[in-house]
């Protein structure tokens, strides 16, 4: 049954992303460069590429579920975090957010990695412009108390032309595990769709 699930779920994405002839969600977006500086998990310094999205794809000034994709190179591979907005409580952010515009929303990872037996989430939240050209990362257990750990300044006027396919499940250090393991595993299937869908297209 299980794998039944999957499958669907693979198919949905797949047929979604054939469909926009793009990623099957957050299919719009801007995408620069970067530097990031930070503490561990994050390198001390790295230059790196962002996107920044909206969810559904809405016209400007409209709600959506905006969206901030970071490829950090690290020692051990290319990192691809993926934060869609998000509450900032407990419980709140595992859930999406519908926002205006960039200054109000906090972009959180929804699901937790499983890093050195712990469990974190991460979350960037945005300057006050209404292009951002700077988040702060933050860091938290369970118990939601957010601590910085890293910072990234966009270079907006560095706008890249070839596309990054950020993969946040293909693309991680190994000490990132996604938990929980059962939605790892729909994640899995749903970039899996994802890919097959825009290679279709």
């Amino acid at each position: 049954m299980r794998r039944v699930h999957r499958d669907v779920l693979s198919t949905v994405f797949r047929l979604l992303a054939r469909a926009r002839h793009d990623r099957a969600l957050h299919p719009r977006g801007v995408q620069m460069t970067g530097e990031l500086t930070g503490s561990p998990p994050f390198p001390a310094h790295a230059g790196v590429t962002v996107r920044l999205s909206k969810g559904a794809g809405t016209g400007p000034g409209k709600p959506d579920v905006l969206g901030i994709a970071l490829r950090v190179p690290t020692e051990r591979g290319d990192w691809d975090l993926l934060l869609s907005s998000t509450g900032t409580g407990e419980h709140t952010r595992l859930l999406p957010k519908f926002v205006r515009h960039w200054r109000d929303a906090r972009l959180g990872t929804l699901a937790p990695y499983r890093y050195r037996g712990e469990l974190v989430w991460f979350m960037a939240v945005p300057d006050d412009g209404e292009l951002p050209s700077r988040f702060t990362i933050h860091l938290s257990g369970k118990d939601a108390d957010w601590r910085e750990v890293a910072e990234v300044t966009l270079h907006p006027q560095e706008r890249t032309a070839t596309p990054v396919a950020f993969d946040p499940v293909l693309n991680r250090p190994p000490e990132m595990e996604p938990a929980p393991r059962w939605l790892a595993a729909l994640r899995e299937q749903a970039y899996e769709g994802s890919r097959r869908g825009r290679q279709e297209s």
